[in-house]
């Protein structure tokens, strides 16, 4: 994710903080300073010393709580035989970054449910200590103990990209197929965001900033399982361009902006002796020397795909690394290239065969 600075790591997770969540600690620890117990420090009989010091310690141990809520998530889904890339903490709470959606309904009501399972034992842990009544640490245990209940209970909302509409999907899944159980738990999620968003117009603004999160989230994570179940079935070497136009390291700057001019195209893989060294882009020669050879100012860290991935791998890669193109290659050798507009392409026209079998079925059964 953009904007992120990576902290760590826990378990062999990359860790992760977006710059938002600067801001919100602010907030949130204002917040809490402002707000009557027991959801926050302002009526307690302390100092403004200690009601300022409570608050910022309850602001920075929530986020903590998050990031071991997202970490459940992680270490369950490596469990799970899922690859975890990363957890980013942000102005919402947190993200787990999984490799891929697992489409057993059963797995991913396990990684789903952790989170707010970690999240609830947290609550009861220091509901607990607030029974102890030891002064200062029981109002802050139930302060931080409600909480983590609000964090659990907030997160099992059947909404998208909340825990409970992946529990939802989970259990539809079971009855009606992973494709239609995310396009039920998506309309339900935006069904919800909707309410909220309503309901916050009276009450609360920031339930519209709320609502509009999970409608979006909703939104994309339909999206991206409609592009999985269309991508998936296509291979890289069905759809590239077989004969990509390459350069050698020695081809000149200059020579390469000419031909920018004439193709259109604004990357190059560089080959020498039929393997590829390095990629080339109109990125890397702005602002050389129109002599000086590629060889000098490609880029050697080269991301690559095999003929025989899947299309979707291709839309991973270029999203994850932000890239437009992908050279195709076998052995080492280029064998063609896929870009952008290839995968679009396919989404489009697969997209409409797609739709049109739906027609169809529902022509049947009409």
């Amino acid at each position: 994710m953009k904007s992120s600075l990576r902290i760590g790591s826990i378990a062999g997770i990359d860790i992760s903080v977006h710059i938002s969540l600067i801001a919100v600690l602010f907030l949130f620890s204002y917040a809490l300073y402002v707000t009557p117990y027991p959801y926050g420090f302002s009526n307690l009989p302390y100092s403004q010393l200690i009601r300022i010091s409570l608050s910022i310690l309850a602001s920075i141990s929530l986020f903590i709580s998050v990031l071991f809520h997202e970490l459940s998530h992680s270490i369950t889904g490596k469990r799970r035989g899922v690859e975890v890339k990363g957890i980013v903490l942000f102005i919402f709470g947190g993200v787990s970054m999984l490799d891929r959606i697992p489409e057993e309904p059963k797995k991913e009501i396990e990684i789903a449910f952790s989170g707010p399972l970690f999240s609830i034992a947290v609550g009861v842990v220091f509901y607990a200590l607030y029974l102890l009544q030891v002064s200062i640490l029981s109002e802050f245990s139930r302060v931080f103990a409600m909480y983590n209940f609000f964090l659990a209970f907030f997160n099992l909302i059947p909404a998208f990209p909340l825990d409970g509409g992946r529990i939802l999907r989970g259990f539809l899944s079971k009855r009606i197929g992973f494709i239609k159980a995310t396009k039920i738990s998506a309309e339900i999620g935006k069904l919800i965001a909707f309410v909220m968003g309503l309901f916050g117009l009276f009450v609360n603004p920031w339930l519209i900033l709320i609502a509009f999160f999970i409608y979006m989230g909703a939104n994309e994570e339909e999206k991206l399982v409609m592009v999985e179940n269309v991508l998936k079935r296509v291979k890289v070497i069905d759809i590239m361009s077989s004969s990509p136009i390459t350069v050698s390291p020695d081809t000149s700057v200059k020579e390469v902006l000419q031909l920018m001019l004439k193709t259109k195209h604004l990357g190059y893989p560089v080959v020498d002796r039929d393997k590829i060294v390095g990629i080339v882009t109109l990125r890397d020669i702005t602002n050389v020397d129109e002599d000086v050879p590629v060889g000098e100012v490609m880029r050697k860290d080269v991301i690559t795909i095999a003929p025989l991935a899947s299309a979707f791998d291709a839309f991973k890669i270029m999203n994850e690394k932000g890239v437009g193109r992908l050279p195709v290659v076998y052995e080492d050798r280029v064998v063609g290239i896929v870009s952008k507009t290839d995968l679009m392409r396919t989404l489009e026209i697969l997209g409409i065969q797609e739709s049109f079998k739906e027609v169809q079925k529902l022509a049947k059964t009409g």
